[in-house]
């Protein structure tokens, strides 16, 4: 195969999220959002989706902060006493205005559903297991309501209670505000709204100009406007959804309109889950998965702001169907393509051969025949050396001319389909049989010299029958990981009958840790998945999104690959490995790594074939 498929100028910088809490512990934290005569001000915003956090730094909006409701009903355990009769809407009680803006929300919701309980007799208390609402005088006597505050949402552990100011007149009618007078239903819509987790789009920073009931500030809204409904789409299954087979391609795009400069917010909600994740790999006006995998589905929101803070959003939901396997298809040829430095710092690729009878394989390190393809900085001399699993080294050449077989080489090299090596070059290979088991190849430069070098394993069994019974099934090559063409890219080959599944992983931060202890590990490495200058996939850190972490885990178990540090939550930081499980059907692909931001340092790009 070439030695390197990957477009130049594809390092993506991406962004960052963190999310913060104060004074409150995890697994008891309470949100609060106050409205006041302005309707609220809340401690952090977003386009509508998410209550407030009491006392949470300000995020950006459309940011989440804990979780909508789950599956299912959620009951509201009404506590509002007698009302004036009727209520100038014509109502005769508070509780069947609460329950017509219940419905409200009813009408819109897929997966879960409000319902509600006119029990008077449980304690109108915080964090007791019963969602209250009520009229109260104070906030659960821990402080006051302010002067012109109307009502709070309050959340914390399972409970969710709206507290609805009783030193306000109240009433329950349509149209304009009344002075004096201020209208319930609209107040118990948008306090539900907290409930189900969206919150304020005008308080959001920079400021959303968006029509909504989540609004911080009073007006003649008094019903579910469009942008509502946007997010209740996203966090409860009701958005329109596109269905696409495993490996097909999905997009989604910002439907804007008018002057920009345009920003773009990215959310991502996986099917099943209640807890919405920032879409860290959407930075513009458009996303495109160009291989579909089981992990992608979900819902996906991008939410355009213009400068004047008008906005534009789209919400798609993501189905994906299962596309047949076939355990014939393996992989033929594995190459990584990285800077040989000194030291530690020389490429080292591991693979992994199965089955129980000798498999014959050609072993290359390019450097010199590099320059045909207009790399530069190569190295001048790779010298290749091949160890077993018990470090016990089982083949060496340093100039493929020199090795006793080399016209041998050189006919292998062009029936596998390989860039020829010139005669004279100094370019390396090892034509040999090898047992099943573990090997590692070690690139270095003769005399110390560095530069970019690549490192090739091609199945050489004649006949593909036979090689299918003794496969090459892991490729793992560390290496130094720059900036521009000194990326590590890892090239594979896949031939057989059908698709099959590969678990492909880009490590730095697990090596700095026990058992490996490596000293420059890169810190953040970011992956991605070509075929020929099409992107298919990327990840920058296994835990995003958090969904897709068990299959992970499960597929680096069967695959016997060591597992990943799991959580970023350390000091330094850590979680910061990239994984992708892909279905790939036969054909050639380039897996590269780079680093957050242009950050360098010592990587492991791994490829497995799955059981």
């Amino acid at each position: 195969m070439p030695p390197f498929l990957c477009p130049q100028g594809t390092t993506r910088h991406r962004g960052r999220w963190t999310f913060r809490t104060r004074g409150q512990p995890l697994g008891a934290r309470l949100h609060r959002s106050a409205l006041t005569l302005g309707w609220v001000r809340a401690a952090f915003a977003s386009l509508g989706f998410l209550a407030a956090a009491l006392a949470a730094p300000t995020l950006f909006a459309f940011t989440f902060f804990g979780t909508a409701l789950p599956n299912g009903n959620t009951e509201m355990n009404l506590q509002l006493g007698p009302s004036p009769s009727p209520l100038l809407d014509g109502a005769t009680e508070w509780a069947t205005v609460a329950e017509s803006a219940f419905q409200e929300w009813n009408r819109q919701l897929g997966r879960s559903q409000f319902t509600t309980n006119r029990d008077l007799t449980p304690a109108i208390a915080t964090n007791n297991r019963v969602n209250n609402v009520s009229f109260r005088p104070d906030i659960y006597g821990t402080s006051q309501f302010g002067t012109s505050t109307l009502a709070v949402t309050l959340t914390r552990n399972s409970d969710r209670d709206v507290l609805f100011n009783s030193n306000k007149t109240w009433n329950s009618y349509r149209g304009i505000p009344r002075s004096g007078i201020v209208d319930f239903r609209r107040v118990a819509l948008h306090e539900f709204g907290h409930v189900l987790g969206l919150d304020h789009p005008d308080t959001a920073t920079p400021f959303q100009n968006v029509n909504t009931i989540m609004n911080s500030t009073a007006g003649s809204v008094e019903s579910l406007q469009p942008d509502d409904l946007n997010g209740i789409q996203f966090l409860y299954d009701q958005s329109p959804a596109v269905t696409v087979p495993v490996t097909g391609r999905f997009s989604l795009a910002a439907p804007t309109t008018g002057p920009g400069p345009f920003t773009y917010t990215w959310y991502f909600r996986s099917t099943g889950s209640n807890r919405p994740e920032a879409f860290q790999l959407g930075t513009g006006a458009s996303y495109t998965i160009g291989s579909v995998q089981t992990a992608d589905e979900g819902t996906y929101a991008v939410i355009a702001r213009s400068p004047n803070g008008n906005l534009f959003t789209q919400v798609t939901s993501l189905i994906t169907t299962a596309v047949v396997t076939s355990a014939e298809t393996t992989l033929a040829n594995i190459s990584t393509r990285g800077v040989v430095g000194t030291g530690s710092n020389v490429l080292i690729a591991g693979l992994v051969i199965s089955g129980n009878t000798p498999k014959n394989m050609l072993l290359r390190a390019a450097g010199p025949a590099l320059g045909a393809f207009g790399v530069t900085g190569t190295l001048t001399d790779p010298t290749l050396t091949l160890f077993n699993a018990q470090n016990q080294p089982v083949a060496q050449n340093d100039n493929w001319e020199n090795a006793g077989n080399s016209a041998a080489i050189a006919a292998t090299a062009t029936r596998l389909g390989a860039f020829s090596f010139q005669l004279g070059s100094r370019d390396a290979a090892v034509l040999t049989s090898l047992p099943a088991g573990s090997y590692t190849a070690i690139i270095s430069g003769v005399g110390n010299t560095t530069g970019i070098a690549l490192v090739e394993a091609y199945d050489a069994d004649l006949d593909p029958a036979t090689a299918r019974t003794r496969k090459l099934v892991n490729i793992a090559t560390r290496g130094q990981v720059g900036t521009g063409e000194e990326v590590l890219i890892a090239g594979l080959v896949v031939t057989g009958p059908g698709p099959r599944t590969f678990l492909i992983r880009a490590i730095g931060p697990t090596l700095s840790r026990s058992p490996f202890n490596l000293s420059g590990a890169l810190f953040d490495p970011f992956l991605q998945i070509f075929q020929g200058t099409t992107l298919l996939h990327e990840n920058d850190d296994w835990d995003t999104p958090a969904s897709a972490m068990p299959a992970l885990r499960t597929a680096a178990s069967r695959a016997g690959a060591f597992p990943l540090l799991e959580t970023r939550l350390t000091n330094p930081a850590s979680g910061l490995d990239a994984a992708l499980l892909l279905t790939l059907h036969p054909g050639s692909y380039t897996a590269k790594v780079s680093g957050f931001e242009g950050a360098t340092g010592v990587a492991l790009v791994e490829i497995y074939e799955l059981p």
